[in-house]
């Protein structure tokens, strides 16, 4: 499950970081309020995984739920913002859900729901 999770995180950050050559011009860089948020009707998470402050990766395991992370970043037009949160061993009535927001503003949320449930939204900003 974790190596799925990681395998995941890791496409998201390829596929993210690709860009075309008709793409528009990218702003400059701006500095952004980031905000993570997981809520769960499980108590914790097994497995939590975010872009952090310095565009890498913070890894955490057995996270009391809910949680919320906040730091400011300096990113610009293709930047990334991942987060991974699951429930190992949970129910078929088990739910997790993750939100990134900017300055504020929700700009992107996933569930899962299940035995295994994991949530993975992924914003690139200019999106």
């Amino acid at each position: 499950m974790k190596q799925l999770a990681y395998l995941l995180l890791s496409y998201a950050a390829l596929v993210t970081s690709c860009s075309k050559d008709n793409d528009v011009t990218p702003s400059g860089p701006k500095e952004y309020q980031v905000e993570y948020k997981v809520t769960s009707n499980a108590s914790t998470s097994d497995y939590l995984s975010y872009t952090n402050e310095s565009g890498g990766n913070t890894t955490l395991s057995n996270t009391p739920l809910p949680v919320s992370y906040k730091f400011k970043r300096t990113m610009k037009q293709g930047d990334n913002l991942t987060i991974l949160a699951s429930i190992d061993g949970g129910t078929a009535a088990s739910e997790i859900t993750c939100a990134i927001l900017l300055d504020g503003r929700e700009v992107k949320k996933a569930t899962g729901r299940g035995i295994d449930a994991q949530a993975v939204p992924v914003y690139v900003i200019g999106e």
